[in-house]
Formats: C-alpha cells, structure tokens, sequence
C-alpha cells in the first residue's frame, strides 16, 4: 500500500497583518506517487496551501500557523527552507520571479549546483530536465528572450532538475497554448510515472486535469469545499459554478468555426479598422518575430488570434498598439499610417490591454485611474468627467474611489478597460487577459467585451483558452512562426 508522504492536520494560516485565515481548518493526506490538483476560485488559497508544502510558508512569508504540515517525516515548521527543497521542487505561476542566472542551462543546474551534487550528476539532471519540458537545443538562450511559455517549462524543468519526491507546481499551465499544454502534460505523466514523483498542482485547468488527476481539491475561501477523484468533481455543476471552475467542455475550432485559408477578409478596405500590409518585425535578440503579416480587421470584427507560444501574437499586437514599430510594412488604423501617428495618437484610436493588469495601474483610485489619461486632453472638465463615469458605468465598477490593486483580477482588468474607453477608442485589443483569472472572472471579462462588440466596438483578442475563442470569437485567426495560416469565420455567421 503506498504510504502518506505529505499529512496536513487541523491546519490554519494567516498572512501578516491580516485578521482573516487564508487557510482554514485544512486535513488532508497525500499518499507517494499520487498526483494531487488543487482548484478553485482566485483568493481560494491555492498558492498558499502550495507554500506550505515546501516550508516558504511560514519561514519566508511568516505570519500566523496553527496546526501541523509534515513532508516526508519532517514538520514543515521546524525544517528550515534549503533541507525542505531536498525533498521538494516548486515552480511558481510567474516564471520571471524565478529565473535569474545568464542562460537556461545555469539556469536548470542552479539547484542541484547548490546542493553540491557530483557535476556529471548535475548534468544528468539537467538534460533530463530540459527534455522533459521540450527545452534541449536551448541550453545556452538567455531566459529573458525565452516566451512567455517557455519560461513556465524552464522554472519546472528547474523544479524536475533537483533530487526530491514532491513536485508542487503553482498554476504551470497558466502561460502555456493548447498544444504546448498538452504536450507538458504528457511529459510530466511521463516523468511523475518513471521517477515516482508526487504532484500537487494548482490550476485552473479543467480539461487538463480531469485526464492526469488522481484526485481534485476543491478550495473555497481557505476551506476544503471538496476532495475526490476527477469524474465525481467534474459531475457536479453547481460545485463547478460555486467554485469559478471552468467544465471540461469540447473545443474542436472545426465545430465552431469555417476554415477560410489566408485573406478572408482582404476585400472591401471601406469598413476597415485596421488594415495591415507586409508587416514584419524582428527582435534583436531570438525572441519572436512576424514576417510579412497580412491582415483586415473590419469594423466591429470580433477576432481571436491563437497559435503557439513564441509565434509573434503579442509581437503583432504591440505593433498595432504603437509599442513596437514595424521594421517593414504598413498599419493603418482607422485610415491613419500608424507611422505618423504617435503612441497617445494611436491610443485614441485603439486601446490596449495588457496580460497583467498590475502594468498598467498606478494611480490611488479607480476614478484616478480611468481618468489620468484625459488629463493633458483639451476635453472640458465637465466632458471628461462624462467620459470617466461612462466608462465605469459601461464596465460595471461601482466604487471609484477604490484603490485599484485591492480589487479582484478581473475587476482591475474592468478598470484598464474602463481606461481605454475613456480615451474614446473604438478598437479594443486584449492580449491573454484571461491569465491568472478563475473561470468567474473570465466570464465576467468576456461578457463585457462581447457587451461592448454589440455596442459596435471592434475587439481582437489574443488567447491560449480555446473555450474563450470558441465561445466568444465571430472570427478566428491562427498565428504560426511563418505568420497566419488561417482566417476563418464563424459557422452560420453572416459574411
């Protein structure tokens, strides 16, 4: 019989200077070899209950602990840090936090480096650890120029590199595309199988881990609201509902969408919001680049634009923003040559979205927020407070005097939304803005875009979530290195 390896009793948690418990009454085991996912909605406790795990709570974070967490025999509490990660290996859901030396393979050696292991032992490990992730060839890139995605892979090949049973991953799923997700998933089955490791992973991804799950913790407000095998959580709606839980749904683009080639949409340039010829941009450094990208985005279009991790997604939506500008080829954005067009310029005419919220927020209060961008405008003061209240209005914030990074992710998303609607713009770019988000937030974002696309917007947004693309999207275009392979419209939608 396998035997416990990780036991929590009767555990509570509170965060420094915080009265309420961010972990609540947890009893739990989890037996050597089992897989363990943890799910729920955003502020349920996830990233907490995975930090103590491996002693960073409450030795690094602090705060208030009642209760026991033993790992393989020793009590978290009193086990310092460096003799826990001997046991266990932790990659956290931002990939920049944890990276830090000069190139991937420094990067993946560093742990057992630490550990003094013997160096044909630590280059074992890290060429076991870089294949396991789909990084051998990128040994000596330099993490920075690495993707979004493939940095999530190089903090876990970071993780897999070192000697312990205990893989606990913190959202690894989060900044990775369909197939670089699927592909991770089976590598980690297969490593988990062949070194016997035991994984926790906090996700929220449901079609993922309803097929490598053993078991599902459902976390609501810091309590257990359920724990059981994936077909038993999966069955339950109103658990899934209550509990910001995207369910595993079917999202073939085939069924939702009619594969058109490339140049769909390049006729009738009248109705053009954006128009782009011959658009190519190339980095310095090996990160993405596009090449010749042709593209019409009609006015009030409705676009999602996929495709995988590094293919120049976020590339071409900087370049459309203003925040790059082409090496060759044009953009023109309501018939204006971006050229000519400053970035304030531009941002009157599209506004952009960024993955992180936190970027773009650095006032002391959602009105100050919506607001600061109308301050140098020539706009009366009684026309720019129209402007601001139609904003919060239209996205649904009802407390402007809240200070911006206490509210939820989905609602500081609404208020860089509500930002760009009070620059006047009627073209809305969102690039991955369902990151990090539970499946309620995500709702709640999509929603008011697809509201605002009935209120004739025009919105392309960049997304890894093919439930998003196929839910919400009237037209569906795919990005690979070489450009877009595909531009298709929705099945039984009007041309």
């Amino acid at each position: 019989m396998p035997q416990e390896i990780i036991v929590l009793e009767n555990v509570f948690y509170s965060y420094p200077r915080e009265k309420t418990w961010a972990l609540e009454n947890i009893s739990l085991s989890i037996t050597e070899g089992e897989f363990l996912a943890v799910m729920g909605k955003n502020g349920a406790g996830k990233t907490t209950f995975c930090k103590l795990i491996n002693g960073i709570i409450p030795h690094s974070c602090g705060g208030r602990l009642l209760g026991t967490v033993t790992v393989d025999g020793e009590c978290t509490a009193e086990t310092p840090v460096p003799q826990l990660a001997r046991k266990v290996g932790m990659a956290l859901d931002d990939p920049d936090a944890q990276l830090f030396t000069s190139s991937v393979r420094n990067e993946a050696a560093f742990g057992p480096e630490n550990l003094m292991l013997p160096p044909d032992e630590i280059e074992k490990r890290v060429e076991r650890a870089l294949n396991a992730v789909g990084l051998s060839g990128f040994e000596e890139r330099e993490p920075k120029t690495l993707s979004g995605g493939e940095k999530q892979r190089l903090a876990i090949a970071a993780a897999l590199a070192m000697p312990g049973k205990i893989l606990v991953l913190d959202e690894p799923l989060a900044r990775l595309d369909p197939a670089g997700a699927s592909q991770f998933l089976s590598v980690l089955r297969s490593v988990r199988e062949k070194f016997k490791l035991t994984v926790i992973m906090a996700t929220h991804d449901s079609a993922g881990t309803a097929g490598i799950a053993d078991r599902i913790c459902v976390l609501n407000d810091g309590r257990i609201a359920a724990c059981d095998i994936p077909q038993k959580i999966f069955a339950n709606s109103a658990l899934l509902r209550d509990n910001g839980m995207q369910p595993p749904v079917n999202t073939d683009i085939n069924e939702y969408f009619l594969p058109a080639g490339v140049g769909f949409y390049d006729t009738d340039t009248k109705s053009e919001a954006i128009r782009i010829t011959g658009l190519s941009y190339f980095y310095d450094s090996s990160k993405a680049s596009i090449k010749k990208i042709n593209l019409s985005v009609k006015n009030n279009d409705f676009m999602a634009i996929i495709g995988r991790n590094g293919c120049g997604k976020t590339t071409l939506l900087k370049n459309i923003a203003g925040l790059l500008r082409p090496c060759s080829g044009e953009i023109y954005i309501n018939g204006k040559n971006s050229k000519e067009l400053s970035i304030p310029a531009i941002s009157k005419e599209a506004g952009f979205v960024m993955q992180n919220p936190d970027n773009q927020l650095f006032t002391d209060s959602v009105y100050n927020e919506v607001s600061f961008a109308l301050k140098n405008s020539e706009l009366s003061k009684t026309e720019k407070n129209k402007r601001v209240e139609a904003a919060l209005c239209a996205v649904g914030l009802e407390n402007p005097d809240a200070f911006p990074h206490a509210l939820s992710r989905a609602d500081r998303t609404k208020t860089v939304i509500a930002s760009v609607l009070a620059m006047g713009c009627k073209i809305i770019i969102l690039d991955e803005v369902d990151v990090g988000q539970d499946f309620t937030g995500i709702v709640k974002i999509m929603n008011l875009v697809r509201e605002l696309h009935s209120q004739g917007f025009t919105v392309i947004f960049v997304t890894h979530n093919m439930y998003i693309a196929c839910e919400y999207a009237e037209r569906l275009v795919i990005m690979e290195n070489d450009g877009i392979v595909m531009d298709g419209k929705r099945k039984g939608a009007a041309k």
